[in-house]
């Protein structure tokens, strides 16, 4: 359904206050859901406002003031104090970017938040700001370890934003899960079944039933690591980086009854000056020089299609919300589009 940008930005705005977030962390949070859409993340736009609601309505009695609990001139620990996760995600990005624009380098950790939304955006306001970006997140337990049935990994997605000489930044935003956890709902809900060799069933065989690859207990889905033993050697690394090395959770520690516990997602931005390791316009030279050479040659740009079409929807000022998304944002704010 064709919807204005400037009355989806307003209307996710009015559902996340009307959820209890701050006006000014809601603001924030519409930001970033509505630049997913406009990419065509919807994933991350406005269906995810369910998953957000319900991790923010998890930390609700145990909120307090988001603060840095450990600091040094290159890096942060920030708990995020269960505020509005989008908004606690892109705080800690614009600390990282303080710190490395004076230390030429920098690190923040994120607990205690919720989930980041998409990362894309995170890295590219890390890579405008002249600095090469580096996320990654842990997530709650929705993927399974080649040859397990059993939940032991987050979907725990990667990002990496490279400043440009001229036109906006490169980034790579991906997930190490073979499919994204609200895909699986999505494609359930429409009737339609997975791709192959995505998930399993309780007994670790392959599945593309949707309902079939979601323990109904639980609600944790078996998706598979994208790559075969590659892919899951990187989401391994990544849980344990990420949620061991932030939160000190893993396994069981995060396989409680709440899908949705905002403890459970965890995170770490890095950002540095291109300066700092080699020379920055020599860098930004080489890397116009292989994008060119490389869109000549007809390859595909990482994170092209969807600036693209971000750019196409905002000349239009409308973007193509999914109903069942219209859905969700529609139970929380209690209005018709």
């Amino acid at each position: 359904m064709k919807v204005a940008t400037a009355k989806l930005r307003q209307d996710v705005c009015e559902a996340l206050v009307a959820i209890g977030a701050p006006r000014q962390e809601a603001e924030v949070g519409a930001e970033m859901c509505l630049d997913a859409e406009l990419r065509g993340h919807s994933s991350h736009g406005v269906r995810l406002l369910r998953n957000i609601a319900a991790a923010y309505e998890q930390g609700a009695d145990r909120r307090r003031a988001m603060r840095v609990v450990a600091e040094s001139p290159v890096s942060a620990r920030l708990d995020g104090g269960f505020h509005l996760s989008w908004f606690v995600h892109w705080s800690a990005i614009e600390l990282v970017i303080d710190k490395a624009a004076t230390m030429g380098i920098a690190v923040v950790s994120v607990g205690n938040a919720g989930g980041s939304g998409a990362l894309g955006y995170l890295v590219e306001k890390i890579a405008a700001a002249g600095l090469v970006g580096l996320a990654a997140n842990s997530t709650p337990l929705t993927v399974v370890a080649p040859g397990s049935p059993v939940p032991a990994l987050g979907t725990n997605p990667l990002a990496i934003g490279l400043p440009r000489r001229s036109g906006t930044p490169l980034l790579l935003d991906m997930a190490t899960a073979s499919i994204a956890f609200n895909q699986i709902h999505r494609l359930g809900e429409t009737g339609l079944a997975l791709p192959e060799g995505v998930a399993v069933d309780a007994d670790g065989s392959m599945t593309t039933v949707p309902s079939l690859a979601v323990d109904p207990d639980s609600g944790r889905s078996r998706i598979l690591p994208f790559g075969g033993h590659r892919g899951y050697g990187l989401a391994l690394m990544l849980e344990l980086m990420v949620s061991a090395g932030v939160t000190g959770r893993t396994g069981q520690d995060k396989r409680g009854p709440v899908l949705t516990e905002p403890a459970d997602f965890s995170a770490l931005y890095i950002a540095y000056q291109p300066g700092l390791v080699g020379d920055r316009e020599q860098a930004l030279d080489a890397t116009d020089r292989l994008l060119t050479e490389l869109t000549a040659a007809g390859a595909r740009i990482p994170g092209e299609a969807s600036r693209l079409r971000r750019e196409q929807c905002l000349r239009a000022g409308a973007v193509d919300v999914d109903p069942a998304a219209l859905d969700v944002l529609d139970s929380l704010l209690g209005s018709r589009f």
